[in-house]
């Protein structure tokens, strides 16, 4: 057989597996659509968070329509891709669709599940998401004077659901994008500079 009709076979099943990876990975994504919003309405429309057994549970990402518009996932010129694909979040006590019982007053820990495109992996990212009232009465409750805070938190003036989102998954990216570049780095330009005199 001719070696040009060997390659050419070769890149049209490489092509067929691409596009079949990528139709399978977008399709475990939650899709982008409008959220209605938890305090707005009959909340006899709001989703059915009750279990089979009675048990009231907190609706997940996966279970409601994606509250903010995303960029398609999209391979880069470098070969990895713009971002990561959304395949979960939750709060740890707050229901999605209700929100808090206090949304200018709340603090919640936040997860984000996301698939890597590219190699499969899943990744989950944890926040600590809050009010400042929210902090001030946690203070209050448990007697602390000072508080540490770390950068995986993220403080918002009131509850938004598609802020919350938009924050987290733009913090994400930039700190993937920051990542890939260095691992683009030689290894040598990654290293201190030695500063010592001689």
């Amino acid at each position: 057989m001719d070696p040009v009709i060997k390659v050419g076979i070769f890149l049209a099943a490489f092509g067929l597996l691409l596009v079949i990876g990528r139709m399978l990975a977008s399709s475990s994504e939650v899709h982008a659509s409008t959220l209605p919003h938890p305090h707005l309405g009959d909340p006899g429309t709001l989703p059915d968070s009750t279990t089979e057994e009675g048990k009231r549970h907190s609706l997940v990402g996966s279970e409601i329509e994606f509250p903010i518009q995303l960029p398609p996932v999209q391979r880069l010129g470098n070969g990895t891709f713009n971002r990561p694909i959304v395949t979960n979040y939750y709060f740890a006590k707050t229901d999605l669709v209700r929100g808090p019982s206090d949304p200018n007053g709340f603090v919640d820990e936040f997860t984000m599940e996301m698939m890597d495109p590219a190699t499969g992996e899943r990744m989950k990212y944890q926040y600590t998401v809050a009010t400042p009232a929210g902090l001030r009465q946690y203070l209050e409750e448990q007697r602390f004077d000072s508080l540490y805070i770390d950068s995986s938190t993220v403080i918002v003036t009131r509850w938004d659901l598609g802020m919350i989102l938009q924050t987290v998954i733009d913090q994400i990216m930039q700190d993937s994008a920051t990542e890939d570049r260095r691992k683009d780095q030689p290894a040598d330009a990654r290293q201190p500079a030695d500063r010592s005199e001689e």
